[in-house]
């Protein structure tokens, strides 16, 4: 079945709107809670790197925790293709959009109100004053669009990654689910999630952990990358200055789950290079 992202900002009911649709249409519902149990699978190291991202965290506080944004970035891609992984699943923020980008078995929803609605309805659900509301409303919108174009320098507001943006200035939260359902399963029909997407899922996210796991052993600064290639065999490609280095990033990566071979095509060199990423 489709895997659906859904973006949403707040006081527009996006929330509420894809956990309804995971409740009664039967979808996995991956959200913040769920991300972050799901992070608990992360080594410890990445325990402070797991709660700022699921918290869809600033820059800010980012900069003062990490050193590098390819490790959270490779955090937050590995909980997304694993989701995806699972088929029939609703992932929820995240700027999963952009990370299942392009994919046609994906369909991408926005969830948009008029920013005066949405402080209206965020003042009648937490009880607060219309101003309280607003700086909050208005603050949260600046912290998702910095969250995104630090961890993706992508713009959450731009068009074009978009299957389905909804208004729920006039659209009901009972026709937004029914809407977004109708879409997946049309979308379903012509793009189904087959067996084979489910396995690149799989394979992608073991790929990112493994990434995780070179940064964590070798350094964050190390110029390695992990490749897909079939089931349970990756590909290593990039530079280290030594052959023993060589050798360590490749039992390092034999060491993660899922991993069963390793073609190893590091090339030593003492020179210089710029990181893969």
């Amino acid at each position: 079945m489709t895997v659906i992202t859904v973006s949403r900002q707040v006081g527009s009911h996006g929330g509420t709107i894809a956990a309804r649709l995971a409740e009664e249409k039967g979808y996995q519902l991956f959200n913040k809670e769920r991300f972050h149990r799901e992070a608990e699978g992360f080594d410890g190291h990445f325990s402070r790197e797991v709660e700022a991202l699921t918290n869809e965290s600033p820059p800010k506080l980012f900069e003062k925790l990490f050193h590098n944004h390819c490790v959270y970035g490779n955090i937050i891609a590995a909980m997304v293709y694993e989701a995806a992984a699972a088929d029939h699943v609703v992932v929820v923020g995240r700027g999963g959009q952009f990370i299942l980008e392009g994919l046609k078995c994906v369909l991408n929803v926005r969830v948009v109100s008029p920013v005066e609605e949405r402080i209206r309805n965020y003042a009648g659900f937490k009880g607060i004053e219309i101003g309280m509301a607003g700086d909050i409303i208005k603050a949260s919108d600046r912290e998702r669009s910095s969250f995104i174009k630090y961890l993706h320098n992508r713009n959450i507001a731009e068009t074009d990654v978009y299957d389905l943006t909804i208004n729920t200035r006039v659209v009901s939260q009972d026709m937004a689910v029914r809407l977004i359902h109708d879409t997946a399963e049309e979308v379903n029909r012509l793009h189904p999630v087959t067996p084979e997407i489910k396995l690149e899922f799989r394979q992608m996210a073991i790929c990112k952990r493994a990434e995780l796991m070179l940064m964590m052993e070798m350094g964050e600064s190390n110029a390695v990358k992990v490749s897909p290639c079939e089931s349970g065999k990756v590909m290593l490609t990039g530079y280290l200055p030594t052959e023993g280095e060589r050798v360590s990033a490749e039992n390092i990566v034999r060491s993660v789950k899922g991993i069963h071979k390793v073609d190893n095509r590091i090339v030593v060199s003492q020179f210089p290079v710029r990181p893969w990423y």
